[in-house]
């Protein structure tokens, strides 16, 4: 990688310029100071609170938010009681006329009841409908719920100090102070002294693992039953850490800590990270999701995002992480993680749905997913092919040391990287971040003339509206050395000659996809996405289900977001005449199961161990997902969904939709048995001469 031959003068000014800016800032008088106390009652899912907050002008109405559940005890400035209002959520603070303009410190003592249950639903909501609970098995309060009394005016700097019932520990952003438990209580003491917004918190009966070896302390805040993956997880977190150290630049803060959650999370907040304990144990997670939430340290938690502009932290976030780990593995695994990102959008993404990324805020469903982060990720992959690695690697690293703690939009990236390219760059954002959509393409017209020596291959690359500003890349393959060349197109159309020594055999357009567009039916595989994307989507019944087998073999509506469809029975369906809508057949059709028998037969699957003669699913705890173009058509999907038992399907269902990009799914007593994505057989890019007759 080019980032590991970083000129060593380049480091120095980036790491100096980092130091300058976070000494400066934590040397800089803090807006707003927070020194909290809050006492923990799981037993009674209760707080007890007293938040001193020194205000450097003082206004004579202060409002603070709290939580509506809350109870405000006494309000006091320098030890005296001052009148207050509390309503709808809104603590209302008169002060003395002569301290306007001037510090303050107001010492708010209050009390709240935080019961938010767990609603495990089939939406994108991250938060499984918790914002701020207090419960024996683990505490969660975010930092926008009010547990704390906020007066919103902009980032401050925190000490907090947790009592909660011995061995319930809590950890939040900043510096590990203390940390004790005794026979009556434990006792977590936390300081931030870099400028936060708000301040999340999570408790719970942990056991602390630790790794202080490096310059940062590393820690696992995990249940008991968990404690068999602490040293995987300080280790794993060690090695991420050293790499976006080296890749990004100094480390932002002063710990890392992961975190266990007792309902599924997958947070990122400054200085630690909050996973599910189902999510934990997933064998995958260390190197996909803790990455990912570790560069956030950099992009999101250290350099804020200026929301104004859009939400840029997730597409440079999933690009290097979730992207760049992939290319370090291998050049396959990176090019079909382009391609997934294109089959997402171009399965998920329609006129209707689609945004710019300016207008990209969070991830609220799978299609502002696929935009916000994927095509996202493919923007800074665009960015760096056209600037180069050292450029683009250098650049990171500058934006990361001039601007940490500090908000930044698409708008600084475009500037900083035009002065470093030392070329306009304003217009390649503008065209990817201001406008909504993706490219279009079809290779028409695709001819050869020639001899042995002196080869002439022609063609056009033709764009549907809305019209993208292009560099092509073409490949022309050739029975010796292969020709490589860029076609510059703006317009709907663009034509191309290439020369060649050698006889031309196959000629395509973008065959690495280093260029975000969108795909055509033919190159899109049937996938999970392809169902949940249809426009023109049936649900079939499979005649002869159970009431609990088509309620259970349903709830992949639900977590597919696919309520809307029209369902009927295979009977019904059977008697209507039949046309090309897609369709999801909820258990084995009989009158419409060969496509799906053909499939497993051609190619060997494993499912057809599970098929019985009786066209069931053998076994008890055994589910399927296959989808498939029916006869061929590419612009048709048939999809499948067969389990052996009601909770088989439950659970299959709830697992399906984090698969989207694969074809065929087969589960076997709730894990992920087999799975694979079909390859398209045509591309309108792409042009075979192996057949064509020289004219």
């Amino acid at each position: 990688m080019s980032f590991n031959k970083i000129r060593t003068t380049a480091f120095l000014l980036v790491f100096f310029s980092f130091f300058f800016t976070a000494s400066s800032m934590a040397l800089k008088k803090p807006e707003i100071h927070h020194e909290l106390e809050v006492k923990l009652l799981p037993d009674r899912q209760k707080l007890l609170g007293k938040a001193s907050i020194t205000l450097p002008e003082a206004k004579p109405e202060m409002h603070f938010l709290l939580a509506h559940s809350a109870r405000v005890n006494q309000v006091n400035l320098e030890g005296k009681k001052l009148a207050y209002t509390f309503s709808n959520g809104i603590l209302e603070v008169k002060l003395p006329r002569e301290r306007n303009g001037l510090e303050a410190t107001l010492e708010i003592s209050y009390q709240g009841l935080f019961d938010d249950e767990v609603h495990p639903g089939y939406t994108e909501d991250p938060t499984q409908g918790v914002s701020s609970t207090i419960k024996k098995e683990g505490s969660f309060l975010s930092g926008r719920s009010g547990w704390y009394p906020d007066p919103r005016q902009g980032p401050a700097t925190w000490s907090i100090t947790i009592i909660a019932p011995p061995g319930y520990l809590a950890v939040t952003a900043g510096k590990l102070v203390e940390q004790s438990t005794t026979s009556e209580h434990s006792r977590s003491v936390w300081k931030v002294d870099y400028p936060l917004r708000d301040l999340t918190l999570s408790a719970g009966p942990y056991q602390v693992g630790t790794d202080l070896d490096g310059d940062i302390p590393v820690y696992t805040y995990f249940y008991p039953q968990s404690t068999d993956l602490k040293t995987d997880y300080l280790q794993a977190t060690r090695r991420h850490l050293e790499f976006y150290q080296e890749l990004l630049g100094p480390y932002p803060f002063e710990k890392f800590a992961v975190v266990e959650n007792f309902f599924p999370t997958g947070y990122g907040f400054p200085s630690w990270t909050l996973l599910g304990s189902a999510v934990i144990r997933l064998p995958f997670i260390m190197e996909t999701s803790l990455p990912h939430e570790i560069a956030h340290s950099w992009w999101g938690n250290g350099v804020r995002v200026d929301y104004s502009q859009g939400n840029w932290s997730e597409a440079v976030t999933t690009y290097v992480a979730d992207y760049l780990l992939l290319e370090h593995s291998s050049d396959k695994e990176a090019h079909e993680y382009r391609r997934r990102i294109l089959r997402g959008y171009s399965s998920l993404v329609t006129e209707k749905n689609d945004f710019p990324l300016s207008r990209f805020m969070s991830r609220d469903s799978r299609e502002s997913q696929v935009i916000g982060y994927g095509k996202g990720a493919m923007i800074f992959h665009m960015l760096r092919k056209k600037v180069g690695d050292e450029v683009f690697w250098n650049g990171l690293r500058l934006m990361a040391g001039e601007n940490m703690f500090q908000e930044v939009g698409w708008n600084d990236f475009a500037e900083l990287f035009s002065d470093l390219a030392d070329k306009d760059l304003k217009p390649f954002f503008e065209q990817w971040v201001q406008k909504p959509g993706a490219p279009l393409l079809t290779l028409q017209k695709v001819s050869f003339t020639g001899q042995e020596g002196d080869w002439t291959v022609r063609g056009i690359v033709r764009q549907e509206e809305p019209f993208f500003k292009l560099r092509l890349p073409l490949y022309l393959e050739t029975k010796e050395q292969p020709v490589k060349a860029e076609l510059l197109m703006e317009g709907d159309e663009k034509s191309f000659v290439l020369k060649s020594e050698s006889m031309p055999l196959r000629l395509s357009v973008d065959p690495e996809t280093h260029i975000f567009r969108r795909l055509h039916p033919e190159e899109i595989a049937p996938t999970v996405e392809s169902v949940r994307g249809s426009e023109s989507l049936t649900a079939v019944f499979a005649d002869g289900l159970s009431e609990q087998e088509v309620l259970a073999a349903g709830m992949l509506l639900q977590t597919l977001n696919r309520e809307d469809v029209r369902m009927v029975s295979e009977k019904n369906f059977a008697n209507e005449k039949m046309h090309n809508d897609d369709v999801l057949f909820l258990g084995l059709p009989r009158n419409f199961a060969d496509p799906l028998l053909d499939l497993i037969e051609r190619k060997e699957l494993e499912a057809g161990d599970f098929l019985s003669d009786s066209m069931s699913v053998s076994g008890q705890e055994k589910a399927l997902f296959v989808a498939l173009n029916p006869g061929g058509r590419p612009d048709t999907t048939w999809a499948y969904f067969i389990s052996s038992s009601p909770e088989a399907a439950r659970d299959a269902a709830r697992r399906i939709p984090h698969y989207g990009s694969y074809s065929y799914l087969l589960f076997d007593k709730g894990e992920i048995r087999s799975r694979d994505t079909w390859e398209p057989e045509n591309s309108p890019l792409e042009h075979d001469f192996t057949d064509q007759n020289l004219k």
